[in-house]
């Protein structure tokens, strides 16, 4: 389990409407309440819901990041707004946070909080473009759910997001751009893995962008090369998975 994921669930117990947790950590959770493993991640990545949001949030959120000493506190220029805070005082808290909003000053400052400019690297910058988009910021929202107490971004719905991350980087890198092997694959890994979760008898329908990049993805993993085995993945072929993938997802 993600370090300090404890002292955010208490601290936010009331506020669980008001976000979504994605990425790593949102794996992570899920991948342990259904008895699974899942590989080391640190950091919180944090979407705020702006329709759900008031300012009591704003401020519950300060505060912890107060107590918890963040060393590092950072923010991107622009839409969607981008905070990583770094390095608490204690590993009671999440060795980071990252957390976006697509509304701008959704979260405001204490004016002794000194924020430095934050460099957006292809993860970030690649999550940022697909929060802007309307089709997937509206299909994150009706994806939440809460487990033990913290809201994430389920398995069905968090699948397409990592898809899309895998294939937003994998154009990059194609196109020459400086994008971490590593954090290609990670995507990739992570997609086949979140299938474990899944009930094979279940759809959901996704907005038109989602549902045309799913299709994109299964398509370009008939030419990876997946090790199954060293994901865990037993019982199922590469093929039978892809087949499970596309047929999960309808067009909205």
């Amino acid at each position: 389990m993600v370090t300090g994921i404890d002292s955010f669930k208490e601290w936010f117990k009331g506020y669980e409407e008001q976000y979504a947790i994605i990425g790593g950590t949102a794996c992570d959770i899920l991948m342990t309440e259904g008895g699974l493993d899942f590989r080391a991640t640190k950091d919180i990545d944090l979407v705020l819901i702006i329709e759900a949001l008031d300012v009591n949030f704003g401020k519950k959120f300060w505060e912890y990041v107060k107590q918890a000493g963040y060393e590092y506190c950072n923010k991107s220029s622009g839409v969607p707004q981008f905070y990583r805070f770094s390095h608490p005082v204690s590993n009671q808290y999440p060795a980071m946070i990252e957390l976006f909003t697509r509304k701008l000053d959704a979260i405001q400052l204490p004016e002794d909080t000194v924020i430095t400019p934050l460099p957006m690297d292809e993860d970030i910058s690649s999550l940022s473009a697909i929060l802007l988009d309307d089709d997937y910021y509206e299909f994150l929202t009706k994806g939440k759910v809460t487990v033990n107490g913290v809201t994430v971004l389920d398995a069905a719905y968090l699948i397409p997001f990592k898809a899309k991350a895998w294939i937003d980087l994998t154009d990059r890198k194609t196109s020459e751009e400086h994008v971490d092997s590593k954090n290609i694959k990670k995507h990739k890994n992570d997609v086949f893995r979140l299938t474990e979760l899944i009930d094979p008898t279940l759809t959901i329908k996704a907005p038109h962008r989602v549902y045309v990049d799913i299709q994109e993805f299964v398509q370009r993993m008939q030419n990876e090369n997946i090790d199954l085995k060293q994901l865990g993945l037993v019982g199922r072929t590469k093929d039978q998975i892809l087949k499970e993938i596309k047929d999960l997802y309808i067009a909205q």
